[in-house]
């Protein structure tokens, strides 16, 4: 189905900057990647993951993969990783969409505050690296700033002592806001409390313990927020807001 889509993110990753030790493995994902086998093609592109690789494009491979094994919450599972690294990420977004449809989850997903939306992208583009780095510039330009306004604002020209101050107020704003920004992205890519069913169906059940009242049987693909945890289960909440608890090897975090 995406099979040259496939051949082109192999490539792109092979001739990147990858150490000596790890040539051989990606050429072996490579010529796994040119058969007709999805499951040869989810081995070679889990060894490319293992290597640290990571990127959108890749999990968008994984998860057309799973699509093609018939493993929709593999599939589902994949893209909101890619998503979460990337939001927004139209390619993704469209799979997740086709495979949820595909699978007959019609549940409304809410859709986050375009602000929050726009804020993520943000993140995502500059890197929290990039974002910590913005902040200390923009924090030493406020605080040159702020020190040059002190000790020479008697000797200093009027328009320009009036310009300084607001002008390092200003870099002391923008470097809270790119703190903010790396501090959120980080938050966002540890985040460890969502997950996705990926087993073919799972119990919910009022308490932990498989003797426990049943509420209902949830299919596969369905995504969650996990909100407790006990022995082997789980307490989760919907997309819907019910709540319930499920074995917890039944599903993947994302």
């Amino acid at each position: 189905m995406f099979r040259h889509s496939l051949v082109l993110i192999i490539s792109l990753l092979t001739f990147s900057n990858l150490v000596v030790g790890q040539e051989s493995m990606l050429e072996t994902a490579r010529q796994s990647l040119n058969s007709e086998d999805a499951q040869a093609q989810i081995t070679a592109l889990d060894s490319l993951q293992a290597t640290g690789k990571q990127s959108p494009d890749l999990y968008q491979a994984l998860g057309n993969a799973w699509f093609e094994r018939n493993k929709p919450g593999m599939a589902i599972l994949n893209y909101e990783r890619g998503l979460r690294l990337m939001p927004g990420h139209k390619g993704l977004s469209n799979n997740l969409k086709f495979v949820r449809a595909e699978a007959g989850i019609n549940a409304l997903e809410l859709q986050d505050f375009f602000l929050v939306r726009w804020w993520r992208s943000a993140g995502a583009v500059l890197g929290a690296s990039t974002c910590q780095w913005l902040a200390l510039l923009f924090w030493a330009l406020a605080v040159i700033g702020g020190v040059t306004w002190y000790l020479r604002r008697r000797d200093m020209d009027e328009k320009k002592r009036f310009a300084l101050l607001p002008s390092a107020v200003a870099f002391l704003l923008i470097a809270g806001l790119f703190f903010a920004m790396g501090n959120s992205r980080l938050s966002w890519l540890s985040n460890d409390r969502e997950a996705v069913l990926t087993d073919s169906s799972a119990q919910l059940r009022v308490a932990p313990g498989a003797d426990a009242t049943l509420e209902e049987t949830l299919s596969e693909g369905l995504k969650f927020r996990i909100l407790d945890e006990f022995d082997d289960f789980v307490k989760v909440s919907l997309e819907d807001g019910r709540q319930g608890w499920i074995p917890a090897a039944t599903m993947e975090r994302i």
